[in-house]
C-alpha cells in the first residue's frame, strides 16, 4: 500500500479531508482506537474510491499534563519526582519518553491497516503546530480577548497545577454543616453561619445575607468579630444569598470560593488566601494554624471554636464536591494570577454558526448540547504549571509586574529589552489551546496548499466525551482565526466498554489490549466487529463474538475469491472484469448487488456504519456465497 502511494491525495479538484484527533503520545493504543479507525477508515477509502482528492492526516498529541502524570507514575517508581528535575530537565527527560511511543503509534496504525498520508503526520509540539499557537496568542492579545488576572482558579495540589472549569470531576460527599457564631462587635448578639468548610473562615472578610431577609435586615452595614482572629468583618447584603440554606447567613470567604469572590467584587472587599498550592494553611494565618493540611486545620478550628462556646450545630451533610479527575485529590479554589481567554466574545460567532446549521452534527442533538455549553461559558484559563508542553511567550519585567512584553522566538527564561530584565512567566498552554487549533494548524495555515485545499475538513470523528473540551473549542478558534467552520461535519462515537458494560480502566484492570484480537482475529475482523450494532454517540461493550463473526466474514470473503479463481483462471482480474449476464441467475444476482449497493451508498452518506456492513454481511454471505 505505502510504496505504491495508495494513501496519497489524488489530484481530484474535488477534496474531502478528515484530520485525526491526535492519541495521546504517553501510552500504547487500547482497543477504543479502534472504533476511532475504524469509523475514519471506512470515509476515506469510502470518499476515497468515489474518485475524490481524499486526505487523512495522523497525528500524536504531547497530551500536556496528562502525559505529566504518566511520566511522574514512571519517576515514583524509581524513587523519584518532579521536583529533583530542573524544568527543563524534567521537559528533555519527557520529550524522550514521549518520542519513544510515537514511533510504536506508527506500528500501531500499520496494524490497524489505517489509510493514512504518512508525509502530513503532525505532533502537537511541532514547530509549526507551536507557531500556529502563538500567533493566535498574540493575535487574541492584540485584540483584547486575553488577559491575565486574578482569578479564582481550580487548583490539584497534588499535581501542583490549575484547571479549566471543564476538567473538574464532581462527586457527591458525605460530609457535614457546621454552624458558627459570630458575635457583633457592638452589643450581645451574634449572627450564626453555617458552612462546609469551617477552616476556610479564618479568611472570611464579610457575612452575607439576602437583601429582602426580614430577619437580618437589621444587622446590615453592621460589623461582627470574626472568631479565632483579631478582625472585625462587615455585614453586607447580597442577592446571591439563598435565605434558606442553612440560618440564611453565610460567611465570605472570597480567595475560597468562587460565588464568594464574585461577591467580593461586587462589594470591594479584601482577599485573603488562607490555603496554599500544598494545601497546607499559609504564614499569614493565626499561628497556632501555620504550616498544618487544611483538613487537619479544620479539626484544630472546630476544637476552638467549640472551647469558645461558638460552634452551634454539626449536622450530615451531603454535597458536591469538584475532584481532580487524574488523582482525585479535593479541588481547592485557589486564587492565582493567570491567563484567560474572553470566552463570551470569542465564542460569538461560533454560536451564530451553529444556529445556522453550519455544522452537521451526528447524533443530532449534540449540536444543541455545544450551543448550550457555549452560551453559559466561562472565561478559560489557559495557564498550566506543568513544565511538559507550549511555554506561554510572555515575559515579565522583574521590577514592574505590570510590564510584560511578548516573544516567541526566545527560548532562554531572561531576556534583557532597554536595560530591563525579563522573566518567561513559569507555566505552559493548556494542551486543548493549542490542539484546539488542530484542524488548520495541520495544514499550513494561512499559505499552505493543504490549507487551501482540505480547509474546512470534511468531517470531524471524535469521541463523545470531549464535545466540549474539543469539538467546542475547534469551533470557536477556527473561526476565530480563520473565519470559516473548521468542519462541515461532526460524527461522535460512543465509548467502548468493557465486556461487562463497565468503562474501561488502568485501575480496574479491564483495559482491552488490541494487539492480542489483532494477533488472533485479524485487523478486518477488529474492525468489523467494532462498528457491528453501534451508531453515533452510543456507547456498548465490547463484543469478542462480533469479532468472530467478522473473522468468519473475512475467511468467507477469501475462500469466494479462491473458488473464483479456481474456475475463472488468468481471466480473474479487475482488466477483464466485465461480462455479459447469460442465465436468470446471473441476472438475479446483479440485481441484487445493484440492490445491495444502493443500500449501503445511502447508508454510508447518512454515517450508518453498522447498518452498511449488515447490508454487505448478508448480501454476501446469503445471496452471492
Amino acid at each position: 500500500w505505502e510504496q505504491s502511494g495508495a494513501f496519497k491525495p489524488s489530484d481530484s479538484k474535488e477534496s474531502f479531508s478528515i484530520v485525526m484527533p491526535p492519541p495521546n503520545a504517553n501510552a500504547n493504543l487500547h482497543v477504543g482506537h479502534t472504533l476511532m479507525f475504524a469509523v475514519q477508515d471506512i470515509l476515506i477509502r469510502y470518499n476515497r474510491m468515489q474518485g475524490k482528492s481524499a486526505l487523512w492526516v495522523p497525528g500524536a498529541d504531547h497530551a500536556g499534563f496528562e502525559t505529566q502524570v504518566v511520566f511522574e507514575k514512571q519517576l515514583a517508581k524509581e524513587g523519584k519526582s518532579r521536583f529533583d528535575f530542573s524544568r527543563e530537565n524534567l521537559y528533555e527527560q519527557i520529550y524522550e519518553f514521549v518520542a519513544q511511543n510515537k514511533e510504536n503509534f506508527r506500528g500501531q496504525f500499520k496494524d490497524l491497516g489505517a489509510s493514512v498520508d504518512w508525509e502530513s503526520f503532525t505532533f502537537t509540539l511541532d514547530e509549526s503546530v507551536v507557531n500556529t499557537a502563538y500567533a493566535t496568542f498574540k493575535k487574541l492579545w492584540d485584540d483584547g480577548l486575553v488577559y491575565r488576572g486574578e482569578r479564582l482558579v481550580n487548583y490539584c495540589t497534588f499535581h501542583g497545577t490549575s484547571f479549566a472549569d471543564i476538567e473538574v470531576e464532581f462527586k457527591d460527599v458525605d460530609s457535614k454543616i457546621w454552624s458558627i457564631a459570630y458575635p457583633l462587635t457592638e452589643g450581645e448578639e451574634q449572627l450564626v453561619v453555617a458552612t462546609t468548610r469551617p477552616e476556610t473562615m479564618l479568611g472570611d472578610t464579610a457575612v452575607a445575607v439576602h437583601p429582602n431577609d426580614e430577619r437580618y435586615k437589621a444587622y446590615i452595614g453592621k460589623t461582627v468579630k470574626l472568631p479565632l482572629t483579631n478582625r472585625d468583618i462587615p455585614v453586607i447584603a447580597d442577592e446571591m444569598v439563598d435565605p434558606a440554606f442553612g440560618t440564611g447567613a453565610v460567611k465570605i470567604t472570597p480567595a475560597h470560593d468562587p460565588n464568594d469572590f464574585e461577591v467580593a467584587e461586587r462589594h470591594d472587599l479584601p482577599k485573603i488566601i488562607v490555603i496554599d498550592h500544598k494545601g497546607d494553611i499559609t504564614h499569614d494565618m493565626p499561628s497556632e494554624y501555620r504550616g498544618v493540611s487544611h483538613l487537619e486545620a479544620r479539626e484544630r478550628v472546630l476544637s476552638d471554636l467549640k472551647s469558645l462556646g461558638l460552634l452551634v450545630e454539626e449536622k450530615p451533610y451531603t454535597h458536591s464536591v469538584g475532584h481532580c479527575y487524574k488523582c482525585g485529590t479535593v479541588i481547592q479554589p485557589m486564587l492565582m494570577d493567570q491567563w484567560f481567554i474572553d470566552m463570551k466574545k470569542v465564542a460569538a460567532p461560533a454560536l451564530k454558526a451553529l444556529r445556522d446549521k453550519k455544522i452537521t452534527f451526528y447524533p443530532e442533538s449534540k449540536a444543541d448540547q455545544v450551543i448550550t455549553y457555549l452560551k453559559g461559558v466561562k472565561d478559560w484559563n489557559i495557564s498550566r504549571q506543568i513544565a511538559w508542553g507550549i511555554p506561554i511567550p510572555a515575559f515579565q519585567n522583574v521590577d514592574n509586574s505590570d510590564d510584560w512584553i511578548f516573544d516567541t522566538e526566545v527560548t532562554s527564561e531572561i531576556i534583557s529589552r532597554e536595560n530591563k530584565t525579563y522573566r518567561r512567566a513559569p507555566a505552559v498552554f493548556d494542551t486543548w489551546f493549542s490542539s484546539g487549533q488542530w484542524p488548520f494548524a495541520t495544514l499550513g495555515y494561512p499559505d499552505g496548499e493543504k490549507f487551501k485545499k482540505y480547509y474546512p475538513n470534511s468531517v470531524m470523528e471524535t469521541g463523545q466525551d470531549i464535545l466540549f473540551q474539543w469539538v467546542a473549542r475547534m469551533i470557536v478558534l477556527g473561526l476565530y482565526v480563520t473565519g470559516e467552520v473548521p468542519f462541515k461535519t461532526v460524527y461522535l462515537h460512543g465509548m467502548v466498554r468493557s465486556e461487562d458494560g463497565r468503562k474501561m480502566s488502568k485501575s480496574l484492570g479491564n483495559v482491552i489490549d488490541p494487539k492480542a484480537v489483532l494477533e488472533e482475529f485479524g485487523s478486518d475482523a477488529l474492525r468489523m466487529g467494532i462498528i457491528a450494532g453501534r451508531s453515533a454517540g452510543y456507547s456498548a461493550a465490547f463484543a469478542p463474538a462480533k469479532v468472530t463473526a467478522g473473522r468468519n466474514f473475512c475467511n468467507k470473503l477469501w475462500n469466494i475469491a479462491r473458488y473464483a479463481e479456481g474456475i475463472m483462471g488468468d481471466e480473474f482480474s479487475r482488466e477483464n472484469s466485465h461480462f455479459e449476464p447469460k442465465t436468470n441467475a446471473d441476472h438475479w444476482i446483479l440485481a441484487r448487488l445493484s440492490e445491495a449497493t444502493e443500500t449501503i451508498t445511502e447508508h454510508l452518506d447518512a454515517y450508518r456504519f453498522s447498518e452498511a456492513y449488515n447490508t454487505l454481511y448478508h448480501f454476501v454471505w446469503d445471496d452471492f456465497a
